[in-house]
């Protein structure tokens, strides 16, 4: 393979695993339109069908988490993880899971300040218990601890609506979303260390 083979194997590899733009950032449809594009361009070089090329691109990727596991710098856990993304994930998805990574950091920030925490005191205490665990230990609602963790989410979309950066259709269904993964987070157990 050429450099530039590589160096777009690599960049697509990064948009599979978590490439992406911020939460409430610009439309996906054109960036997805541009990586759709870059893909038939490479595909067109290669000889091969850019559903050839994206299966090549998994197939290197599942090799790469497959490694990883074996020499113990992944757990199997981890590894069961990223075989799931990398299978089913698009090359061309738009950056969904850095946009979620994004966001449920920023969320862990917010319920820490509602729990009166840092974000390091906020993980030291995580292990063996839930976000709602903690918030009734303190005595708080987990109703406002969820509330909490949406409000800045809340406040980007609607600044995004507001400037015109997406729809308000797009904005609920985002809000939907997060606020489903902050049900999940909320009620997960962190596993004991």
């Amino acid at each position: 393979m050429n450099r530039t083979t590589v160096a777009a194997l690599a960049g697509t590899a990064a948009l599979l695993v978590g490439g992406g733009t911020a939460l409430a950032g610009r439309d996906d449809g054109s960036q997805s339109a541009r990586c759709q594009e870059r893909l038939a361009k490479i595909a067109e070089k290669r000889g091969v069908s850019v559903a050839q090329l994206e299966a090549e691109i998994k197939a290197r990727l599942l090799a790469r988490v497959d490694a990883a596991e074996k020499a113990g710098r992944i757990s199997s856990e981890r590894a069961a993880a990223l075989r799931e993304r990398i299978e089913e994930g698009s090359l061309c998805a738009g950056g969904r899971h850095a946009n979620v990574r994004h966001g449920i950091r920023g969320m862990f920030r917010a319920a820490a300040d509602f729990l009166g925490l840092t974000p390091i005191e906020l993980r030291a205490q995580l292990p063996g218990t839930s976000l709602a665990g903690l918030a009734q230990k303190q005595g708080k609602s987990v109703d406002a601890l969820k509330a909490a963790m949406l409000a800045p989410a809340k406040a980007k979309l609607a600044k995004a609506v507001e400037s015109g950066r997406i729809a308000q259709a797009r904005a609920d269904r985002a809000l939907e979303r997060l606020e489903q993964l902050v049900d999940r987070l909320v009620q997960r157990q962190f596993p004991a260390r």
